[in-house]
C-alpha cells in the first residue's frame, strides 16, 4: 500500500494518483523504490533463499525484522582435533555480532559486537594445513574478552574473510571510525 503525504489515505502500490483527494504518487512510489532497492545479479536457490557469489546462501533471518540480524555462518571445533571442545563449543557468526556457546549441560553465552573487532587471524599447524582445519582468533575493543578463538573451525581463512567483511559492515552501518582511521 502506498499512503499519500496529503490526505493519508492508501492506495494499491501501482497507483499514480490518490484515489481520494487526486494528488500525483511518483514520487511517493519513487522513494519507496530508492528505499527498497531490488537486488539484481544474484541467484535464487529451490528454496527461494538468496544465493551469494560463492555459491552459499547468504543467511537465515534471526529476528523477523526487516534488515535486521541475519545468520551469517555456524560452525563447531573439529571432532578429530579436538573432540571435547566439539560437543561443547558452538560457534555463530551473524552480521551484527560473533556469538560464542560454551556447555554441555550447563551453558555460557559470550558476545562480541562485530563493530568492536579490531583484527582478525588465522593460526594453522603442518596437518590443520593439510586437513583444512585452523585456528581463528579476534581482537577486539570489548572489555569482556579483548581476544576470542575459535579453535579447530574448518576452512578458517572464509572464516576470517567473512568476519572481516560483517565487521566492516557493521562499522560502516553504524558510522564507527576506528582510532587509526580517525
Amino acid at each position: 500500500m502506498i499512503y499519500c503525504p496529503d490526505c493519508g489515505t492508501a492506495n494499491e502500490d501501482d497507483a499514480r494518483f490518490c484515489d481520494n483527494c487526486g494528488r500525483s504518487l511518483t514520487d511517493v512510489a519513487e522513494t519507496r523504490a530508492d528505499l527498497n532497492p531490488r537486488v539484481t545479479g544474484d541467484h535464487v536457490d529451490h528454496d527461494g533463499r538468496l544465493i551469494a557469489d560463492d555459491g552459499l546462501p547468504v543467511g537465515e533471518d534471526l529476528d523477523g525484522l526487516p534488515g535486521g540480524e541475519r545468520l551469517i555462518w555456524r560452525g563447531r571445533p573439529h571432532w578429530l582435533w579436538s573432540p571435547r571442545k566439539s560437543l561443547t563449543e558452538r560457534y555463530k557468526l551473524t552480521n551484527q555480532r560473533l556469538i560464542v556457546e560454551h556447555g554441555f549441560i550447563s551453558r555460557r553465552t559470550d558476545e562480541v559486537d562485530l563493530f568492536r573487532v579490531d583484527d582478525v587471524g588465522v593460526t594453522q599447524g603442518l596437518f590443520a594445513r593439510i586437513a583444512g582445519y585452523g585456528n581463528v582468533f579476534i581482537a577486539s575493543s570489548d572489555r569482556s574478552a579483548l581476544t576470542r578463538n575459535l579453535t579447530n573451525v574448518d576452512d578458517p581463512d572464509r572464516v576470517k574473510d567473512l568476519i572481516r567483511e560483517a565487521a566492516r559492515q557493521e562499522r560502516q552501518r553504524r558510522r564507527v571510525l576506528l582510532r587509526e582511521d580517525v
